[in-house]
């Protein structure tokens, strides 16, 4: 009877032994806030904007005839390529051409006049004023006759650059004038992508800032290049700058494409880095992290410490040096909510 008294003594003892220690566990995790953690790195952090361009061409142009004409031949068609100084258009040019045939003939007369005048000034019959007289005629006609020439080369319109013909507006038969366009004619070798950047960005866009190009609309994979040129004007009716960078065309991008672009606007090669997420604000608007220390095993005691954030970007937040941070420098990322000062906590 005896050894089933002591017996059952030791079961409820064991039970209440263990109903104390899962009792203990229960508060300890009751009482103990468990929280999320990252670790402070040293390392490069970079900051992008991203902002909406298009591409231009830098030789994309209307042709316009210099001077007007009836129009006599349309050598090309639209989508063709053609070469610089090919002929494009051409003018009927026969008046031009009677003009300076009706010249020559005026020229050849005075060059004989002027012989002749020049014969008798050396032989003392002739006056100097004469001889002078037949200079200036001469001088005269060739200057009219260089002018109807150049005129004459202005009635063919010739490629000012190797390119694609993209539209042809001149039909044969038709009056040519310089204020009507006669077709446009489009380089997309040489191309470029531009954007307008809000002045707030000025400070931290220079020439030789890397840009990356991306295409949202088209199937065309990202471009790496560098601003080619800064605008020196902010637009003020949007407060902004221009950006151009050039792009080596190999994709066959046209003009008045939407590219989006990724400008590296601020980058340092070493520097404090946090998750975004681990820094709060207290009601004065002040930054700070809570940084942990160890305390026991598996807890750790809290700390809050003040910081200046420089800039965030995708997730990642650059901070000034602190004499109380640095790399390795355990801190809390998740589960802060209703922590206080000298706290203990648990890493889940």
């Amino acid at each position: 009877m005896n050894k089933k008294i002591i017996f059952a003594s030791l079961i409820l003892s064991i039970i209440g032994c263990g109903s104390e220690t899962k009792k203990e566990e229960a508060e300890k995790t009751t009482v103990l806030p468990l929280v999320q953690t990252a670790v402070v790195q040293k390392k490069s952090f970079i900051h992008k904007i991203s902002i909406q361009g298009n591409i231009e061409s830098t030789q994309d142009i209307m042709l316009n005839s210099e001077l007007s004409g009836m129009i006599k031949e349309v050598t090309i068609s639209s989508g063709q390529r053609v070469k610089k100084g090919d002929a494009l258009v051409i003018m009927d040019a026969a008046i031009l051409s009677a003009n300076i045939e009706e010249l020559n003939s005026q020229l050849e007369f005075a060059q004989y006049m002027l012989e002749k005048q020049v014969e008798l000034f050396n032989q003392n019959l002739g006056s100097e004023f004469d001889k002078k007289s037949a200079e200036n005629q001469v001088k005269s006609l060739e200057s009219k006759l260089k002018t109807l020439a150049i005129q004459k080369s202005k009635m063919i319109v010739i490629a000012p650059f190797d390119g694609k013909v993209d539209q042809v507006y001149a039909k044969k038969g038709q009056l040519a004038s310089p204020q009507m366009p006669l077709m446009r004619l489009v380089n997309t070798e040489n191309t470029e992508v531009v954007a307008s950047v809000s002045e707030k960005h000025f400070q931290n866009i220079k020439k030789g800032t890397e840009i990356k190009v991306n295409f949202p609309n088209y199937n065309i994979e990202s471009i790496l290049t560098k601003a080619s040129t800064i605008g020196s004007y902010i637009d003020p009716t949007n407060r902004t700058f221009t950006v151009r960078a050039k792009i080596a065309n190999k994709v066959g991008l046209m003009p008045n494409m939407l590219a989006e672009l990724e400008i590296t606007d601020f980058k340092i090669d070493s520097g404090l880095v946090v998750p975004s997420a681990s820094i709060l604000k207290n009601a004065k608007s002040q930054d700070y992290l809570w940084v942990l220390k160890l305390d026991k095993k598996d807890t750790y005691k809290v700390q809050q410490i003040f910081i200046d954030k420089i800039m965030a970007y995708q997730g990642q937040a650059l901070i000034e040096d602190h004499d109380k941070i640095s790399e390795g420098s355990l801190i809390i990322e998740g589960g802060a909510r209703g922590i206080a000062r000298k706290d203990i906590v648990r890493i889940n």
